[in-house]
């Protein structure tokens, strides 16, 4: 689906609403929608390859999900540097 078609659908109706009524502009909501999404995809990909990681070294889960938290806390921290 192009832009242009999505832009034409219900599901973007229905969305420019809801940011209009989080006093939002449908644009930014969709930009912070779209890096959280990533940002949750990348977290989904690190975690697997820890506990690949994790089960071939003799880690246990808690050390992996320790690990995987501070990968985030440092990735905000870098964000909000930039």
């Amino acid at each position: 689906m192009t832009l242009e078609a999505l832009l034409k659908t219900e599901l973007w109706h229905h969305f420019e609403q809801q940011a209009r009524a989080a006093r939002r502009r449908p644009a930014d909501m969709l930009a912070e929608l779209l890096r959280e999404y990533l940002e949750i995809a990348d977290d989904v990909t690190l975690n697997e390859a820890m506990r690949r990681d994790a089960q071939k070294s003799g880690y246990t889960q808690a050390d992996a999900v320790t690990l995987v938290r501070r990968h985030r806390a440092s990735k905000k921290e870098r964000r909000g540097t930039s």
